[in-house]
């Protein structure tokens, strides 16, 4: 048997599921056309397999419900959602690692700059060796090519082995210069490294331990998630967004600060049912320039919590994201005279 809500009115539907309960097998099916029509049938239509339907029991109660089949362009967005979420997760351990590894390594600040300077002092070592070289090969070139003029004022021909070892003796110190400059350069990433470490370990030792939003971001299923997914092809342009994202989790999320890396900017897990934690993820591939900056907003996973999460000011921000990092890259407009001084010229 086969009834729809357009061949008997609405009011007659549950009399008649009650009246002709008799005839009701056991696995009756409510299913909707694309047309919006409900239908109530003891046969599935074929081309209604994959289309979401209910089981009604014989007193035509809903007994099972059975979601609609997703599209491929579902799958596969969820697939990709899963990939982000797995590199977002394996970022944050990587950086708890290292949060780890900061604070067994030093009792307190002065360990930091102790350790910093004693790398400074090492290298500065080094460069004082290298200048020395240089000093003492700038002396034996000079002698090589005072030899070699005073061999030509003679008349002479400078041997090909001598000239090998003048333009052997200038590539070394060349070299040697530059070497300083790479050493000079690691320095600065060293007073860099340790300026993060230091901040990092003041960080740490004024929060709480960290809660785990891991988990409660995994059981998310949200594909729109990917309209967070901003592409940067260059380390400078991805540096410049970095900072704006850094900037919009601050302005948005309500729990406070508690990852602030290179890789992850994150804030603590949801207390509140109204409160709204984000993650920012810069998620770099082998071989691939620039990187993915992907930001995952989440709010607590209670009734209350996912109702919120689904408001019109939750789904501001998560889409505002990507609006927000896209206006950072236009050029501003040029200021405008005051209208005085135009109407004055």
């Amino acid at each position: 048997m086969h009834w729809t809500t357009q061949t008997l009115g609405i009011p007659l539907i549950s009399a008649l599921l009650v009246a002709g309960s008799m005839n009701l097998h056991a696995r009756t099916y409510r299913w909707t056309d694309e047309a919006g029509n409900v239908h109530y049938s003891d046969r599935l239509p074929a081309e209604h397999i994959s289309g979401a339907r209910s089981h009604l029991d014989d007193q035509g109660i809903e007994i099972k419900r059975i979601e609609a089949a997703k599209t491929k362009e579902e799958l596969a967005r969820e697939a990709e959602l899963a990939k982000l979420r797995a590199e977002e997760k394996r970022l944050i351990e990587e950086q708890r690692e290292k949060d780890s590894v900061l604070v067994r390594t030093f009792r307190n600040e002065d360990d930091i700059l102790m350790a910093r300077d004693g790398k400074l002092a090492s290298i500065d070592t080094s460069i004082q060796i290298d200048r020395s070289n240089i000093y003492r090969l700038k002396l034996k070139l000079a002698g090589m090519q005072k030899n070699a003029a005073d061999i030509e004022r003679q008349g002479q021909k400078v041997s090909a082995n001598y000239l090998k070892e003048i333009e052997s003796t200038r590539k070394t110190l060349k070299d040697a210069h530059a070497n300083i400059i790479r050493k000079e350069q690691h320095k600065e990433l060293i007073r860099e490294k340790h300026h993060a470490d230091l901040q990092r370990f003041r960080e740490l030792k004024h929060l709480r331990k960290p809660e785990d939003a891991t988990e409660d971001s995994d059981k998310a299923k949200r594909v729109t998630l990917l309209e967070t997914v901003v592409i940067c092809d260059q380390d400078a342009k991805c540096d410049a967004l970095w900072e704006k994202a850094e900037s919009y989790v601050r302005q948005h999320a309500t729990t406070r600060l508690q990852l602030l890396a290179e890789s992850i900017i994150m804030t603590g897990a949801p207390i509140k049912d109204n409160d709204i934690t984000i993650a920012v993820s810069r998620i770099v591939e082998p071989d691939v320039p620039g990187a993915r900056l992907f930001m995952d907003l989440q709010c607590k996973e209670s009734p209350r919590g996912k109702d919120f999460c689904l408001t019109p000011e939750v789904e501001r921000i998560r889409t505002g994201f990507r609006e927000f990092m896209d206006a950072s890259e236009q050029p501003a407009a040029a200021p405008q005279p005051p209208a005085s001084d135009t109407a004055a010229r």
